[in-house]
């Protein structure tokens, strides 16, 4: 009960959220807005202002950073092989790759936060340091690979895919200024840590709100071999690997977060963009979020039951 109270509060919001959007208040078009402030403001400054501090002489940094990466490969390689086998085709093979490999980051952070607290979420916020640009390259390179569509050099792409998107610069910046000993920054410090109070109960609103309902296709056995890879394959190679590097407790716990929450609503924008399948991506997204109302708080009871 103590852990069902505990997440029921996001998920609220998430459905608040919905419930918002679906009766236009406060008006059309504002939760776009919201989505835009939360991606180039509010959510860089959280995570510019947990890697400011994050203590690099942790011997197990570099073991949670294998973790993830890890679970990352595995389960790509997994959904692609499977892809493979049934003859999917390639816009929306890579499709199911992201939906099976990316990872909603505001919810992770909302509920590292939430069940975890301030040292959940800079764990938290340092495997996202760890997979936001590992996934971002990695799935630019398959992508463009398997599509045949690149006009312009892979080196190029990568980079201005890695240089638009605020979230790894605010982690570059971040993790920079921290290995210089240059934070806290006097005021910068201060207004960031400011902006990412008001971060993720804003966020989880707009999370709800841009869920699409009318979506949902009939995407049959692709959709649920991209839940397969996201809520089983994943979460299941974090555990092993952690328990193969020694890796207990409050560490063990968060980076299980980044293999049960549903995929980022980002997903779509990369599908539109370098060939994929978009619309097929946009009910993932949907029913993912849909399905995470169920499957995160059994996942974590269980990860609790399991790991003590």
């Amino acid at each position: 009960m103590a852990l069902f109270e505990a997440i029921l509060p996001v998920f609220l919001l998430l459905v608040m959220g919905v419930l918002l959007q679906r009766q236009r208040f406060p008006f059309d078009g504002f939760w776009q807005g919201v989505d835009k402030l939360v991606y180039w403001c509010l959510f860089p400054a959280l995570l510019f202002s947990k890697t400011s501090v994050i203590d690099f002489s942790n011997p197990m940094l570099g073991r949670y950073g294998l973790v993830l990466v890890s679970a990352l490969l595995v389960t790509a390689a997994i959904i692609m092989l499977l892809a493979r086998l049934l003859h999917v085709p390639n816009p929306t093979a890579t499709s199911m790759l992201q939906a099976s490999v990316r990872f909603n980051t505001f919810i992770t952070l909302a509920l590292a936060e939430r069940l975890y607290g301030a040292e959940g979420l800079v764990y938290a916020a340092l495997g996202a340091a760890v997979l936001i640009p590992s996934v971002n390259v990695f799935l630019v390179v398959t992508m463009v690979s398997m599509h045949g569509q690149r006009q312009q050099s892979l080196l190029k792409l990568i980079s201005k895919e890695l240089l638009k998107n605020p979230l790894i610069m605010a982690i570059v910046l971040g993790l920079g200024l921290n290995a210089m000993g240059l934070t806290p920054i006097p005021i910068a410090s201060d207004m960031a840590q400011m902006l990412a109070q008001a971060t993720l109960p804003l966020v989880l609103l707009a999370v709800g709100a841009g869920v699409r309902l009318t979506t949902i296709r009939a995407v049959g056995a692709t959709f649920w071999l991209s839940a397969f890879g996201r809520f089983l394959i994943f979460p299941g190679v974090v555990l092993v690997m952690c328990g193969w590097l020694g890796i207990s407790g409050l560490p063990a716990y968060v980076a299980l977060l980044f293999g049960i929450v549903p995929t980022a609503t980002s997903a779509y924008a990369l599908a539109k963009q370098l060939g994929g399948d978009a619309d097929r991506m946009a009910a993932f997204i949907t029913l993912q979020t849909a399905m995470s109302l169920v499957t995160v708080p059994l996942s974590i009871a269980l990860a609790h039951r399991l790991l003590g």
